[in-house]
């Protein structure tokens, strides 16, 4: 059965008032052809894409753990999941199926302000759930060549002071190791976007102050470049 989130963000419909989460809803649902000539001039690739979330016939639905699979067709892939990432994990603004003969998935972060990068660290209490995240976040740096010692988790068994943590780029951080897992793992053909929407009346960011505040985040995480992700900017409707 559909659980439908109900907060003082959305209305009765599963529609966001406002910020980025009413953006994503807006492109995917009324302007999908937009969006999907962004990401494809991104990659540099043409890619048919099938958006499975969140789409308005099912209440703007966002999905996470086996649900996410599920929505992907990718239900039997369940354990391995369970194994690389413990329960609570991402939940994903927007998901898509690459409808091309070679196949694939999208999955998308949508942002409409710096801070929102920030918003967030790893929360996980139990030591079985710790140790699994740490895991797959060492084999995600050694995947895009990132130095070991930088801390991505942001709580830490090691209790590092706030100043000291990069971890605050949690979120980001989690979103990659999926692009491993199923890239590296599972052998999956997926793409990451980190999808910043520019001039969101709810809160203004303008391409340059993106282009300045992604920049420094990838500095604070140790990364470079990252293969089959890229930044992809819209600009927000009023």
């Amino acid at each position: 059965m559909l659980k439908i989130a109900r907060d003082q963000r959305c209305d009765g419909s599963g529609r966001a008032n406002a910020g980025s989460q009413r953006q994503i809803q807006f492109y995917v649902n009324e302007k999908p052809s937009l969006l999907n000539r962004a990401i494809e001039n991104a990659f540099d690739r043409e890619s048919r894409l099938r958006w499975v979330s969140p789409l308005k016939d099912e209440h703007y639905q966002e999905y996470k753990d086996v649900e996410f699979l599920a929505e992907l067709g990718m239900s039997k892939h369940g354990q391995q999941l369970r194994d690389f990432w413990p329960k609570g994990g991402p939940r994903w603004d927007a998901l898509a199926c690459v409808e091309s003969e070679a196949g694939g998935i999208l999955l998308v972060e949508a942002k409409s302000h710096i801070p929102e990068m920030y918003a967030g660290e790893c929360r996980a209490t139990s030591s079985t759930s710790l140790k699994i995240i740490e895991a797959s976040l060492t084999h995600t740096k050694t995947w895009l060549g990132v130095d070991g010692t930088v801390n991505w988790q942001g709580r830490h068994r090691y209790h590092l002071k706030a100043t000291e943590r990069t971890g605050c780029l949690y979120q980001t951080a989690n979103r990659l190791a999926h692009l491993y897992l199923f890239r590296e793992v599972l052998g999956i053909d997926a793409w990451f976007v980190n999808l910043c929407f520019v001039d969101d009346p709810h809160s203004r960011t303008t391409r340059a102050e993106w282009e300045l505040g992604l920049a420094e985040a990838k500095r604070k995480m140790g990364i470079k470049t990252v293969s089959f992700a890229a930044d992809v900017f819209l600009p927000a409707a009023e």
